[in-house]
């Protein structure tokens, strides 16, 4: 399969890197979109983020049924993280890491705030269908860290 072009989204927000990295992370369900959720806003019960190396990234829906969504990689607070994106274009799981994508995300300070750049790569190792998968997050990052910035700041 050829290479499919990671994908990069950016946002700045107006704190220090130590502050975003915290909120990004600590906060994760807070911001992350429920519509990009296998539960969907109606059913979705929690999103969260085991903030250490090696910890998960899950959801967990209706009637506890929970899902992992990845795991964390890289684990560099305040500067960056990365972790595996562990789910398909069809929303189901991918239990095998060698079978996802690649999400890395730093922080840098920048005239008073911080700049959040969210590089997502590997997409090949999804598989047939990955490159229309990576074209349909070229709006769900860019969208994921707008709620980020007016969470932020609001």
């Amino acid at each position: 399969m050829a290479d499919v072009p990671a994908l990069t989204a950016s946002v700045t927000v107006p704190s220090p890197p130590h502050e975003t990295f915290s909120r990004f992370t600590d906060g994760f369900g807070s911001w992350w979109p429920a519509e990009f959720t296998w539960s969907q806003p109606a059913l979705l019960e929690s999103i969260g983020m085991d903030c250490r190396p090696g910890g998960l990234l899950t959801e967990t829906g209706p009637h506890g049924f929970r899902i992992d969504w990845g795991r964390i990689q890289r684990w560099d607070p305040p500067t960056s993280l990365s972790f595996t994106w562990q789910i398909s274009a069809d929303r189901s799981p991918v239990p095998d890491p060698a079978q996802a994508s690649t999400v890395t995300v730093c922080f840098t300070a920048e005239d008073g705030g911080t700049t959040i750049a969210v590089t997502h790569d590997d997409w090949e190792r999804h598989g047939e269908g990955a490159a229309a998968y990576r074209d349909q997050f070229a709006e769900a990052w860019p969208m994921a860290l707008e709620r980020f910035r007016q969470q932020h700041e609001g």
